[in-house]
């Protein structure tokens, strides 16, 4: 079985953290985020946008926490504030950019042309810096296959699903109902046809943790990899979903070793608890396992 590029990081959750706010942003490695995104986009107000940059310029450049995977999402490309963000990302040489309101194929093929310029010139290795794409609206959902597709360091596919809604006409709610339902099926599928992340939407309600801790298990159950998070206290919740529990690790265990006991007695085909164990079934129990282990 294929794995998603960069599958050697957890990618659980995806915190994001208002670049314009020092006290956020100074606290951000003590969250517990697989992932940070340090914002310059919707959470910053236009007049603080070249504060924000200076800010996780100045906090990247001095104070990074290796564990964590630490992202920038950068206004759109047609933004009059995207040179600035890219100049300021350069800067700070984060682990990649989160790249806004991504519609077709043709927008990251541009970015990445910029970056390994960019890269170049800095004497850096080229294709270094990932970049993952945030799907925003019905185009960019039907063209998600050819963007994961557009460049090689294009690591995952994020749902924006308030912008979604927003775009069919819809009332921003949970990710699980209607049309942004079907969004989230055809974002896993497209991102693992390419072999790179599905990251799932938000969730608003920061008081509702019984609807996020749901929808967290049905994401993980969906193929994403990880889930967006707006709240520290979000973070706990999703990585329990998106950890494997005690029981699921027993039976992968059992599993494996009933099928290495098959092999060891020149046995082709060997059922456990009624189900037949074939080679599939075998390399999901193993990534289980190593997704366990990651985790610690």
């Amino acid at each position: 079985m294929t794995t998603p590029a960069g599958a050697g990081h957890l990618r659980r959750s995806f915190l994001y953290v208002p670049g314009s706010e020092e006290r956020k942003v100074a606290k951000a490695p003590t969250l517990g985020a697989d992932a940070v995104i340090l914002d310059l986009e919707d959470s910053v107000a236009p007049g603080r946008k070249e504060e924000a940059r200076q800010r996780i310029r100045g906090f990247l450049q001095a104070d990074r926490k290796a564990a964590i995977e630490w992202l920038v999402r950068v206004n759109p490309l047609t933004s009059p504030h995207f040179d600035a963000d890219l100049a300021c990302a350069m800067a700070a040489n984060p682990d990649g950019l989160v790249v806004a309101k991504v519609g077709d194929p043709e927008v990251l093929r541009k970015i990445d042309l910029r970056l390994c310029a960019a890269e170049r010139q800095a004497g850096r290795p080229i294709g270094g810096m990932r970049l993952f794409a945030m799907i925003e609206s019905a185009r960019a959902v039907l063209n998600a296959y050819a963007i994961a597709c557009a460049a090689s360091r294009l690591t995952g596919l994020i749902l924006g699903h308030v912008d979604l809604s927003l775009d069919l006409g819809l009332t921003p709610g949970p990710a699980g109902q209607g049309t942004v339902q079907h969004a989230r099926c055809h974002l896993v599928l497209a991102a693992r046809a390419a072999r790179v992340d599905a990251v799932d939407a938000i969730y608003l309600n920061i008081q509702d943790n019984e609807s996020l801790r749901a929808e967290a298990v049905q994401a993980a159950g969906m193929g994403f990899a990880g889930k967006q998070v707006i709240h520290p206290n979000q973070v706990a919740l999703v990585h329990a979903a998106f950890t494997p529990p005690p029981e699921r690790l027993r039976r992968a265990e059992r599993v494996l070793a009933a099928w290495k006991q098959a092999q060891a007695e020149g046995r082709g085909v060997v059922a456990l608890d009624g189900e037949l164990l074939e080679p599939p079934v075998i390399a999901m129990e193993q990534l289980v396992l190593e997704r366990a282990k990651r985790v610690g």
